[in-house]
């Protein structure tokens, strides 16, 4: 390791430290004011956490990727936040762009990947930190040194793991490594199961918010809309299109629809212009971007609506 980056991984193990302080004392200045007011609080207590919330300099997270920030602002905490999408649309590469900046400055943010390996998903971060999909033995070691010495955490998937082991583990592990930002991809996998798995979705969804009003970070899910029908048509989607209960959508702060229509070839490829749809904001504008993903870098930047095609072939009457 070379001194610049020596230095530079003891200045951010410096400061994340001294963030990890104030976060626990404002914490533990939280758990205080809630012992001292009736559960039904008053606006006095209201305030006392705002001017408490001031002191310690805890904030909202922006993510630094410029065309999100201006359209939802920054993660608010104590928020659980929903991305939904056809599989292949490129939901966890969204999920990446949106929260590398964080780890980067030294925030610890926990990919909870199950579709992928912790090798694949290094790889996806890889990539788009290094802007290149295909990478030498070189490139690799790069950008481990890169990753190691930011706050990027990863998940090796168990096979034998029920739901709700799952569950726990998540909860565990936010709390002993004092995670900063989760994400979870994703929520169909995350609440498999044999029987009543609308009942589990709903016991999951409400876990997964608890632990983020607990702990006061942001929680990202990422869930699978309803297959279609047919593989070569799929109806343009909406919040009501994700797979499952709901539930996830309904304890969400935000739920956004990310879409690339197909093209139509034989290989069922996908447009690189589609849009974000935010179904249901409460912090945020509101309202549709258009966004363009660089395949080669594994980057989405912005787009205008005179680049989404005009005839996506998502409708059996497009045709």
């Amino acid at each position: 390791m070379s001194v610049e980056l020596h230095l530079s991984v003891e200045e951010e193990r410096a400061r994340s430290l001294a963030r990890i302080a104030s976060e626990k004392s404002y914490l533990r200045g939280l758990d205080d004011l809630r012992q001292r007011f009736s559960r039904a609080v008053d606006a006095e207590y209201v305030y006392a956490k705002i001017l408490l919330r001031r002191e310690k300099g805890i904030k909202a997270i922006p993510t630094g990727v410029g065309w999100w920030d201006d359209w939802v602002g920054p993660f608010r905490r104590a928020n659980l936040y929903c991305i939904a999408g056809y599989q292949g649309g490129g939901k966890s590469t969204l999920a990446v762009n949106l929260t590398w900046n964080m780890a980067k400055s030294g925030m610890k943010v926990w990919n909870f990947c199950l579709e992928l390996t912790a090798e694949e998903t290094f790889e996806l971060v890889a990539g788009h930190v290094l802007g290149k999909t295909e990478m030498s033995p070189e490139d690799e070691a790069e950008a481990y040194a890169i990753i190691q010495s930011s706050g990027y955490r990863f998940f090796e998937p168990s096979r034998d793991a029920t739901w709700r082991e799952s569950i726990d583990l998540i909860c565990d592990t936010v709390r002993k490594e004092q995670i900063d930002f989760v994400i979870i991809d994703n929520f169909s996998y995350l609440t498999s199961t044999d029987h009543n798995s609308y009942e589990t979705e709903r016991v999951a969804a409400k876990a997964l918010k608890g632990l983020s009003q607990e702990l006061e970070i942001p929680i990202l899910v990422i869930a699978h809309l309803r297959k279609p029908d047919r593989d070569d048509s799929e109806p343009s989607p909406t919040a009501h299109s994700v797979l499952g209960s709901g539930a996830i959508t309904q304890v969400a702060s935000d739920a956004f629809i990310l879409h690339h229509p197909l093209t139509g070839d034989e290989d069922q490829s996908r447009h690189q212009v589609g849009y974000v749809l935010s179904g249901k904001p409460r912090w945020g504008k509101g309202g549709k971007r258009y966004v363009r993903l660089d395949g080669s870098k594994r980057l989405y930047v912005p787009a205008t609506r005179d680049e989404y095609p005009k005839k996506a072939k998502n409708r059996r009457n497009d045709f």
